[in-house]
């Protein structure tokens, strides 16, 4: 099983492919992953998902997962923020490792500031997010928190996350993951390049 593929989850109300289905690349850290995916021959898959349902987009991925396994792939989970928590939740899932960039801790706590949105950030789509789209994810969350499975994480984090407290995210994974920290950047991970050999070691090492 010498193939990679990375399962590349993008945050909250984002996107990674435009509409029509081209890799976004107003977003640095996805253009730094594509080139480096490229050079390792790496798969880099970069779905656009939806976390309004995210037992659907949960599906969604584990299908993908078992079709790159049937093809002889070992598959990675990596994510920003929201995604950094579908990363993990994957990875509980699967015993596949999670890369985790500026991940959220608690969906169900940061994610009502949102409720009233209406277009997707990213694509300008027509969106619609309400308090049970945040409800649904404490089952999630508290799943994650009761698993016995031994997950092997990296983290990613900006200190200077403007959206999520980057410290408290650092004191809950500094003993049970690899973090690596940089200072300044923000909640977009502004260090993807700096990143790289972390990336390279979990994903060859």
């Amino acid at each position: 099983m010498n193939k990679k593929t990375i399962i590349y989850l993008h945050g909250f109300n984002s996107a990674s492919l435009d509409l029509n289905g081209n890799l976004l690349i107003s977003k640095d850290k996805l253009l730094v992953m594509q080139a480096f995916c490229a050079e390792k021959g790496i798969e880099f898959h970069t779905p656009n998902v939806d976390y309004r349902d995210f037992q659907n987009l949960v599906e969604d991925r584990l299908f993908a997962w078992n079709q790159y396994l049937d093809q002889g792939h070992e598959v990675f989970f990596m994510g920003s923020s929201m995604g950094g928590f579908a990363s993990e939740y994957l990875a509980m899932k699967t015993g596949s490792k999670a890369i985790m960039i500026n991940p959220v801790n608690s969906p169900s706590a940061l994610l009502p500031q949102f409720i009233g949105v209406t277009a997707n950030y990213e694509t300008g789509q027509a969106y619609d997010w309400q308090q049970p789209h945040c409800e649904q994810y404490q089952q999630f969350e508290q799943e994650i928190a009761a698993s016995k499975r031994l997950l092997n994480r990296t983290v990613l984090l900006d200190m200077a996350d403007e959206l999520l407290d980057s410290a408290a995210t650092l004191e809950k994974y500094q003993a049970i993951a690899d973090v690596l920290t940089f200072e300044g950047g923000s909640h977009s991970f502004e260090h993807m390049r700096q990143a790289l050999p972390e990336i390279e070691r979990v994903i060859f090492g």
